[in-house]
């Protein structure tokens, strides 16, 4: 077990958010025509009013200050809660951390070669640009906003995880290094399948989940992560999504962990929203 340097956990870097003003243009000089403003003395109304349109840039329409706002928004009581109830199973799979420093799980590591890829964030980050670029081709604007989306959450996931990799520095199982917590890979896999069942709804959301669950059991069967790390990984990539796509949120779900005969198991319940 190792424990966190809790003192050197100066973690998060805020990024400053701009906000878009509305601007107006001016109102041109009236001319001499029918179409210009009555003299001063004719009555009000026989004025002619010229209204011209107010021009803005909608800020969900500009990825940057879109990102912006994700780092801002990230630090909320629904993020804590999230990552109160990842960290209790992240206790609870504590005991399981020796296991795969000693032998790895017994996991064929053939078997799970392909998570190590698929859970990357370059992999996820391009594939979130590809569903952008396609949705943008074929005029699926859904398609669009998902793909956005899933970049804007790896982004934010990989910022949270990155710094808390390089500030607990904990060594990996296979003593490669010390950036084992939390996994980076987890976190990429479950922001991505937040982000698609908060969009598809839960047809959709459990195979990725499941994906994610291949991803994180790769991982540990390579000996590059202990449990803990792949679960707080995962809590991290949840949580980003989730503040990504806050607005799109209907329903919420609770976690919590069942004592099981030699082990335990977690449960999510799903909380509609009145």
């Amino acid at each position: 077990m190792f424990q966190l340097r809790l003192s050197a956990c100066a973690l998060f870097v805020m990024m400053s958010v701009a906000v878009p003003a509305l601007a107006q243009e001016p109102t041109p000089s009236p001319s001499t025509g029918e179409s210009a403003t009555a003299g001063p003395g004719a009555p009000a109304d026989e004025q002619l009013i010229l209204p011209q349109p107010a021009r803005f840039t909608p800020v969900e329409n500009n990825a940057f200050k879109l990102t912006a706002n994700d780092f801002r928004n990230f630090f909320s009581p629904a993020t804590g809660r999230t990552l109160s109830y990842v960290a209790i199973v992240a206790i609870a799979s504590a005991p399981w951390d020796r296991e795969g420093v000693n032998n790895g799980f017994n996991i064929p590591t053939t078997v799970f070669q392909s998570g190590n890829v698929i859970g990357n964030f370059v992999f996820q980050a391009s594939a979130g640009f590809a569903t952008y670029g396609v949705g943008k081709m074929v005029h699926n604007q859904k398609a669009a906003n998902v793909g956005r989306d899933i970049v804007r959450a790896q982004v934010l996931s990989q910022a949270m995880v990155q710094t808390l990799k390089y500030t607990v520095r904990r060594e990996r199982p296979d003593h490669s290094n010390n950036m084992s917590f939390p996994s980076g890979h987890a976190a990429s896999a479950f922001a991505t399948a937040t982000v698609l069942q908060a969009n598809y709804g839960w047809k959709v959301g459990v195979p990725a989940y499941a994906l994610g669950g291949y991803v994180a059991l790769a991982r540990m069967s390579w000996n590059k992560h202990h449990a803990t790390d792949v679960v707080m990984g995962a809590g991290f990539g949840i949580a980003s999504a989730r503040t990504v796509t806050m607005s799109l949120a209907k329903s919420r779900f609770a976690v919590g962990v069942q004592p099981q005969v030699g082990g335990a198991s977690i449960n999510f319940t799903k909380i509609p929203r009145k």
